[in-house]
């Protein structure tokens, strides 16, 4: 039974796996309360995505959860049948994807696109899902919704098709969004925009966000939470404020260090420097090395 005052989400020492025993995720640990942003940040398959995928059951084929625990509001959601539990997390939480263009059906207007889930999946009238979807596309600042509505995607900006996959993703208010690099392919003004928008829509409905991000100047803006992630574990987890003002790991240190700041254009660019790196990987190894002894006892 679930618990009224568990948290949104929980993650206990996640590993992801290959068919081949490769983890891609490595004992991740990390909960989310109701009206959090956490942000999930790291370099390109650091596993952030990864764990997005996860919770969300939509694990490319092959790869698959071979040890730990995820609970969604208190439901420990491995040990739901697959159809229980493509039905919770369809029912509590939604996902807001990088690329509005491949995520949206190019043959199909916008309108059924966003009201189809809300009728089919949650139950609601014809009536009722309509007239969500227009307040929720006022919400994200679409002017003349009933034309958007009426247009295929390729017809609209991708900034457009972006601010409605937010739409479609709040609209029927879910308990959990996660939100895997949803500006990266907006430039700045509009990037701005739409964290702005996720921001003030997940304050007004109390949604918990794993928000996924390689930018650490988004992580300050959006965020209350951060989880630093480096080849799929975790090597700092902790309040946003404290991971800018006193990072502890020195790879956190370096993604900092490397944010492009407003004087980028006469401050040389510092990467994560490579003996850190090499080090991670190391450490990684020795990982891999004590938990493959673990399986095979």
């Amino acid at each position: 039974m679930n618990n009224l005052h568990a948290k949104t989400l929980d993650i206990i020492n996640l590993n992801v796996t290959l068919p081949n025993g490769h983890r891609l995720l490595r004992d991740v640990s990390l909960s989310l309360d109701p009206g959090e942003v956490r942000a999930l940040v790291g370099e390109s398959g650091a596993g952030k995505s990864m764990i997005g995928k996860a919770v969300l059951g939509i694990l490319p084929t092959g790869i698959s959860i071979s040890q730990g625990e995820i609970l969604l509001e208190g439901t420990h959601l491995n040990a739901l049948t697959p159809a229980t539990r493509r039905k919770t997390i369809a029912q509590t939480s939604a996902l807001i994807p990088q690329d509005p263009l491949t995520a949206l059906n190019p043959v199909r207007k916008i309108g059924p696109q966003i009201t189809d889930p809300l009728t089919r999946i949650h139950g609601w009238t014809k009536a009722r899902a309509l007239a969500r979807t227009r307040e929720l596309l006022d919400r994200v600042h679409i002017r003349n919704p009933d034309r958007v509505l009426n247009s295929y995607p390729h017809e609209l900006s991708g900034g457009m098709r972006q601010r409605i996959l937010i739409a479609a993703a709040f609209a029927p208010s879910p308990r959990l969004i996660v939100a895997d690099e949803p500006t990266t392919a907006l430039d700045v003004t509009v990037q701005k925009e739409i964290l702005r928008l996720i921001r003030e829509l997940q304050r007004e409905t109390g949604t918990g966000v794993l928000f996924v991000t390689h930018d650490m100047g988004v992580v300050a803006k959006i965020s209350q939470k951060v989880t630093v992630l480096f080849g799929g574990r975790v090597v700092e987890d902790a309040p946003t404020h404290r991971i800018f003002e006193n990072p502890e790991h020195a790879y956190t240190r370096a993604l900092i260090a490397a944010t492009p700041t407003p004087n980028a254009s006469t401050e040389p660019f510092r990467p994560v420097p490579p003996a850190l790196i090499a080090e991670l990987h190391r450490e990684i190894q020795a990982d891999d090395d004590r938990f493959s002894k673990r399986a095979h006892r």
